[in-house]
C-alpha cells in the first residue's frame, strides 16, 4: 500500500474511533496522533465472517517492527532486524485471520488480547462490594480469558501513529455490558509502542459506567530462536511460589514453593524443566506462578543462546501464566511452519487468576467512573 493510502487509512480510522467515543469523552492520555508518520501503516490483511481485518504496523529508528491486527487486537509479529535468512518473527503467527478461530487454534488464543479478565474466573461468579454477579462461561462451567465475548471477539478500530513521540498502534472499543455479560459498558483502549531502546510496551487502558472487574493480558508466544523448540532457551522467573490448583486448574487459594523443576531462579536450558514434566499428566507447564517484579518490574526473562535474543518481562502484576505448548502439534499450521510440541512459550502477566474471588491475591476491580492502565513491557535484545 503507497503511504499516501495508509495514512488516509489512518486518517479515516481515527474519524470513525472519534466518532464513536465521542470527542468530548476523549482526555489528553487517550488521544492518539494520526498524521502521517514514516514508520507506520495500515494494510488490508484478509477478511473474516465478510469483514475486513487491518494489519497495523510500526518500526522504531533500528528496524524493530510490531505487527497487530484489528480482529482481537491481535499481536500478530514482533520482528527483530536482521538479516532476511533469519526467522524475524519472535512470535507464534498465523497466515490467515480465520486459523486463529479454527478448531486448532481456538483453544491456544494465539497472540491476542485476552480479557476483560485472563485466565479463570470459577464457576463464571465473583462478588463486587458483596454484589454478586455470574457471566457467561466458555470451559467446564468456568470462564475463562474473558468468556466467550471477550476481547479476543471483536474487531477493533486502529490506527498508526505516535503516542509520547514514540511510533504506536492504538485500538479502541466499546464494550457493552449486554454483549459481554460483565458488568458495565467499558471504553477500552490498548497502545502497542515501540521505543527506540527497544522496548514494546503494551498499555491497556479501560474506562466503566458501573463497576466491574478489569485485568487483560496478551496471550502471546514466544521462540527466539531458529529451532523447532524452546528446549535449548533459557527462561529465568522471579517467581518463589505458584499457586496450587484444582482439576479444573482453578486456584485453591495456597501457595507451593516453587523447587526442582518448578525453580527458575537460575539460567538453565527449558529443557532440564520439560524433561520430568513429560512425565506428568500435563505433559509441560500450564502453570500459574507468583511472581515478584524487581525494583525494575522485571519478572521473567527468556533467552536463546544461539541467536543471541531475549525478550526481558516487566509488569507490576503478581502473577505470570507459563504455557510450555506441549499441545501444539503439525495440525497447527503457524506461519513459521508446522507446529511442534514446545515449539513455543506462551508468558502472560497479570494479576493471579480468580483474584475476584480471592481477596489476598490483589485487586482487580475497576469502579465507575475510573480509568485503569495495566501495562506489559517486552525489552527486546538481539
Amino acid at each position: 500500500m503507497k503511504k499516501g493510502s495508509w495514512v488516509k487509512a489512518a486518517l479515516t480510522s481515527a474519524a470513525v474511533c472519534l466518532g464513536a467515543f465521542g470527542i468530548g469523552q476523549l482526555n489528553n492520555e487517550q488521544t492518539v496522533d494520526a498524521a502521517s508518520t514514516d514508520n507506520g501503516q495500515v494494510q488490508k490483511f484478509d477478511k473474516y465472517k465478510g469483514h475486513q481485518v487491518y494489519e497495523y504496523t510500526v518500526e522504531n529508528k533500528n528496524g524493530l517492527k510490531v505487527s497487530v491486527l484489528s480482529q482481537g487486537g491481535t499481536l500478530h509479529g514482533i520482528y527483530v532486524p536482521k538479516g532476511p535468512k533469519d526467522k524475524r518473527n519472535i512470535i507464534m503467527s498465523f497466515k490467515h485471520t480465520k486459523q486463529y478461530y479454527d478448531k486448532n487454534g481456538k483453544s491456544l488464543y494465539v497472540g491476542q488480547q485476552v480479557g476483560p479478565v485472563g485466565n479463570r474466573i470459577k464457576d463464571g461468579k465473583f462478588k463486587i462490594d458483596d454484589k454478586k454477579y455470574s457471566v457467561p462461561t466458555n470451559e467446564k462451567g468456568n470462564t475463562l480469558h474473558g468468556g466467550p465475548n471477550g476481547y479476543n471477539s471483536v474487531r477493533w478500530k486502529g490506527e498508526t501513529g505516535t503516542y509520547k513521540g514514540n511510533p504506536a498502534i492504538t485500538l479502541r472499543h466499546t464494550f457493552k455490558s449486554k454483549y459481554t455479560g460483565f458488568p458495565g459498558n467499558v471504553k477500552a483502549t490498548t497502545r502497542y509502542v515501540v521505543t527506540d531502546d527497544d522496548k514494546v510496551q503494551v498499555l491497556m487502558n479501560a474506562k466503566t459506567d458501573k463497576d466491574t472487574i478489569f485485568d487483560p493480558t496478551i496471550h502471546a508466544y514466544f521462540n527466539l530462536g531458529q529451532e523447532k523448540t524452546i528446549n535449548n532457551q533459557v527462561l529465568t522467573l522471579n517467581a518463589p511460589q505458584r499457586l496450587d490448583l484444582n482439576k479444573e486448574k482453578i486456584p485453591t487459594g495456597k501457595f507451593i514453593n516453587n523447587i526442582g523443576k518448578y525453580d527458575f531462579s537460575k539460567e538453565k536450558p527449558l529443557k532440564k524443566h520439560l524433561d520430568p514434566m513429560k512425565k506428568t499428566k500435563e505433559g509441560g507447564f500450564d502453570t500459574m506462578f507468583s511472581v515478584e517484579p524487581d525494583k525494575n518490574g522485571q519478572i521473567a526473562k527468556l533467552s536463546d543462546p544461539k541467536t543471541d535474543r531475549a525478550v526481558t518481562f516487566h509488569s507490576k502484576r503478581n502473577g505470570l501464566v507459563v504455557f510450555s505448548g506441549q499441545s501444539f502439534n503439525k495440525k497447527i499450521p503457524f506461519e513459521s511452519g508446522k507446529g511442534h510440541k514446545y515449539g513455543a512459550i506462551a508468558l502472560e502477566p497479570q494479576m493471579l487468576p480468580d483474584t475476584a474471588n480471592h481477596p489476598s491475591f490483589g485487586d482487580v476491580s475497576l469502579k465507575a467512573g475510573q480509568s485503569k492502565t495495566k501495562t506489559i513491557t517486552y525489552q527486546i535484545d538481539y
